[in-house]
């Protein structure tokens, strides 16, 4: 099956509506007409022959199971979007059906992408981010996982991150790991914070990596003393390129052991073939979704997009095929000049992947678009060579990560970002609690400010309630109306 592209589709009985955006009720009445024969073929791990293995049920399947929040938000409405969501929803059920067949569980924590290529590399493991359970209490409107981290010792101090916790704890939303590669260095306290009491408290096996800082050059230092990166423009002394090339051959060392054979070049080699090809599909679709007017995605589909860079949602060979077809909708969509949104759309980058997804659904709601993204995973966006040897290739292409560097190099980035796709202004969602947020706020609305001009707004998200928090509605609107009068001038 090459991607369900557009016209296998047609062939089969479906047509794809005009493009719009859908609340809940709208999105299931479009499942009911998906032709049976699509379904039946939007399967994760092909190359298991069971009837278990389909993923694209009503979305409101899933609101049953719990996930309450999902019939508060707005929808692409495509066969590519419900095949998305349908897709990135399973993951959980993949997760313990991959323990059901004998396959390996790695839970990879803090290190944002640069270690699931080695683990896909394994054959038979399968890599996963506990990461991302931080949006669970959000999609279960519950704060049951926050309450155990704090019984846990893991209080409101904490940033959301803390939800992970409680979920290792509760051992029901996704199996114990076979083992837990774990960042630690230059990450996120919160997170190596959680596997360290993981690891003590429920006896969860942990190999700990350890993750250079990046330090810029300056004009005082030597120019041979430091390299750039093979794609990307991240500069990094030298010396830490072999640190880190040393700390993932012990991860391979780990993962051979806990897999029970050894993983060749080669093995790696294929590997990182396949995370290319992703990540140059992901790029595709963030070039169309933020630069095409008017916008052929929304911002929530285009944000799952971008996080499937990490580890394809536990299944990187049917997630290859889940996004050719957004890819293709998007470039049909952009081609004939369909959106879903209105052309003059105020374009705004965002900085943070907002804990509370309404937040993007309401910036368009009030007549914004996102134009460019900083989600903190700038590294698994970046190409990774091909020339290099495998482990020195990872390594390198890992040190353009966001947030191993200075709060400069990140406030560079999202400029970048906002330039390439004209954003007007640039909205940054902090976490209560995550210490970063307060550093490199300030740093990015100055950086903004001097090199292109552009205002700055800045917000915390709660946790959500019934509906989002007025005082953010407001704060959003009124950034949006400065940067309408900021264009209205510049026109005039």
């Amino acid at each position: 099956m090459s991607g369900l592209p557009l016209s296998w589709a047609e062939e089969a009985g479906y047509v794809d509506p005009p493009p719009a955006q859908v609340g809940y009720a709208e999105r299931n009445r479009l499942f009911s007409g998906v032709p049976t024969s699509l379904i039946q073929q939007c399967r994760y791990y092909h190359d298991v022959d069971a009837e278990w293995s389909t993923y694209l049920f009503p979305p409101a399947t899933y609101a049953t199971y719990g996930s309450r929040y999902l019939k508060r938000l707005r929808y692409d409405n495509s066969l590519a979007a419900l095949r998305l969501w349908g897709f990135v929803m399973s993951e959980g059920e993949r997760l313990f059906r991959a323990r059901q067949i004998g396959r390996k569980l790695i839970a990879c924590m803090g290190d944002l992408g640069g270690t699931t290529p080695i683990v896909q590399a394994a054959g038979n493991a399968v890599a996963f981010y506990p990461d991302c359970f931080w949006w669970t209490p959000f999609f279960m409107e519950s704060k049951v996982l926050f309450e155990a981290a704090g019984a846990l010792g893991m209080g409101e101090e904490c940033c959301f991150s803390r939800a992970t916790l409680g979920a290792f704890h509760k051992r029901a939303y996704f199996p114990t790991p076979d083992l837990c590669v774990a960042a630690t260095g230059a990450s996120c306290d919160d997170f190596a914070s959680v596997a360290q009491l993981a690891e003590s408290l429920t006896g969860q096996a942990v190999h700990w990596l350890e993750i250079p800082f990046r330090r810029e050059p300056q004009p005082w230092f030597r120019r041979a003393a430091f390299r750039r990166t093979a794609h990307g423009d991240a500069q990094y002394p030298i010396h830490i390129l072999p640190f880190l090339c040393e700390e993932y051959a012990r991860v391979l060392q780990r993962l051979e052991e806990i897999c029970g054979h050894p993983i060749s070049p080669h093995d790696l080699c294929s590997s990182i073939v396949g995370a290319n090809r992703l990540r140059l599909t992901v790029r595709a679709i963030r070039d169309l979704a933020y630069g095409a007017d008017p916008c052929p995605l929304p911002a929530l589909e285009a944000m799952h997009v971008e996080f499937a860079t990490l580890h394809g949602y536990s299944d990187p060979d049917e997630c290859r095929r889940v996004l050719d077809n957004v890819l293709a909708t998007v470039q049909r969509r952009a081609s004939n000049g369909e959106g879903v949104l209105d052309r003059d759309a105020v374009r705004v980058a965002w900085v943070g992947p907002p804990a509370d997804m309404r937040l993007l659904n309401m910036l368009e709601e009030l007549g914004g678009r996102v134009a460019g993204t900083e989600y903190m995973i700038n590294q698994s966006l970046s190409l990774i060579s091909e020339e290099m040897e495998p482990i020195e290739a990872l390594a390198d292409c890992f040190l353009n990560a966001s947030l191993i560097g200075s709060c400069s190099y990140r406030a560079r980035r999202v400029v970048e970002e906002a330039r390439r796709y004209g954003a007007e202004g640039i909205i940054i969602t902090g976490v209560v609690g995550a210490s970063h947020c307060v550093a490199e706020g300030r740093t990015i609305a100055q950086v903004a400010k001097e090199e292109l001009g552009i205002p700055t707004l800045c917000i915390d998200v709660p946790f959500p309630s019934d509906v989002p928090p007025g005082q953010i509605a407001t704060r959003i609107e009124a950034f949006l109306e400065v940067l309408r009068a900021r264009r209205d001038a510049h026109r005039a």
